[in-house]
């Protein structure tokens, strides 16, 4: 079993782990999940993501490399700027879905850690004759998550870094090596919990001193470890899709409603004939939405619904759930699936079968709100 480079400081703070995301013993939570989860949403909270996948692009043809095979434009990024974008097969599924961050010398990215291993061999084995350089970097490097409202006063006090709550999304800054962090760090904004947050990229044993400098700091703002519970409860609530649950490859990009992934105006990539075929000649048979249930239970303890489960409109089955959790903003429980186009304006009911018969359920457009 796999273990990130802070094991050891989330083993001192009590949390509890579990296994998951291709064998990694993660932090799931250290007080519990619903406090967690209020913290990013009123104060601060930062995570250990360091279970993800980093790869990284040098060489002089490493953006036109990168922009000839995936979704959305790269080449006409500069330093400092980033973007979201699918790697895709030839009928248009997703084998994952990339942050790619643009730097200085080179380009990186983030991926989920159940498609590192496939996304590298995809991207290399479409390098031939490209001056291109590529390594995964997951077992070097690590990545810490600051989440929250409070998280630009944070991340300003520690990297000692201006106005980075004006960096866009994807977008990065880096804070160099010197006395006080021996290693170099990148600075990515990225809002997936519904709230501004970013992902601060180091070295694996830079990742114990940034990670104390940010408990440090963030006492004046009320800053609190969380674990994955947490950081699954928020995603739900932002209504972001994530790879293992909304996207895997029987998933279309345009299914789960991401067309900020795809430029339509870019030449060809893998897959494009497809996308581009079901923007213009057609339409999505189904699309990923949210659905607020009936009756819901007061705390996370009492959730009955399970991934998987069919989603029915009537006699007719129209869906399947793909992640489900109590929302602690909302007091509810709530769910992601997949439904038929016929049923995805606000508004529409449905029914998702649980084990004790099925439960009653609103159809939402993403993300959900209080």
């Amino acid at each position: 079993m796999k273990t990130t480079p802070l094991h050891h400081i989330h083993e001192q703070l009590g949390a509890t782990f579990a296994e998951s995301h291709q064998d990694w013993n993660i932090a799931v939570q250290f007080t519990d999940a619903v406090s967690e989860h209020h913290v990013v949403r009123n104060s601060v909270g930062i995570a250990d993501v360091s279970y993800r996948g980093r790869h990284q692009l040098t060489g002089d043809d490493r953006a036109k490399f990168l922009h000839r095979i995936i979704s959305n434009d790269v080449e006409n990024l500069s330093a400092g700027q980033g973007t979201y974008a699918m790697l895709l097969t030839h009928r248009g599924k997703i084998i994952a879905d990339l942050n790619v961050y643009v730097l200085e010398d080179a380009i990186t990215i983030d991926t989920a850690p159940e498609t590192r291993a496939n996304a590298f061999t995809e991207l290399d084995k479409y390098i031939i004759a490209d001056d291109v350089g590529f390594s995964d970097l997951t077992a070097e490097t690590g990545a810490i998550a600051v989440h929250g409202p409070k998280s630009p006063e944070l991340v300003e006090a520690v990297l000692r870094i201006r106005n980075v709550a004006h960096l866009e999304e994807r977008h990065n800054c880096k804070r160099e090596a010197d006395a006080l962090f021996k290693n170099a760090i990148v600075c990515v904004r990225t809002d997936t919990t519904g709230e501004i947050g970013y992902m601060l990229y180091t070295t694996a044993d830079g990742l114990e001193p940034l990670w104390n400098a940010l408990m440090t700091e963030g006492s004046q703002f009320n800053v609190q470890p969380i674990g994955w519970n947490a950081l699954e409860s928020l995603r739900i609530e932002a209504g972001t899709p994530r790879y293992g649950t909304e996207l895997t490859d029987a998933v279309i990009p345009l299914e789960a409603e991401l067309e900020h992934a795809i430029d339509f105006e870019k030449g060809c990539y893998i897959g494009q004939e497809i996308v581009a075929r079901m923007k213009y000649r057609g339409h999505p048979n189904r699309l990923l939405r949210g659905m607020e249930v009936d009756g819901s239970p007061t705390s996370q303890d009492d959730s009955e619904l399970q991934p998987n489960a069919p989603i029915f409109n009537g006699d007719k089955e129209v869906g399947w759930v793909t992640s489900t959790t109590f929302a602690p903003t909302l007091a509810k429980q709530i769910a992601l699936g997949y439904v038929r186009t016929a049923v995805t304006e606000p508004g529409s009911r449905v029914q998702i079968e649980t084990s004790d018969g099925r439960v009653g359920a609103t159809v939402v457009q993403l993300p959900f709100s209080a």
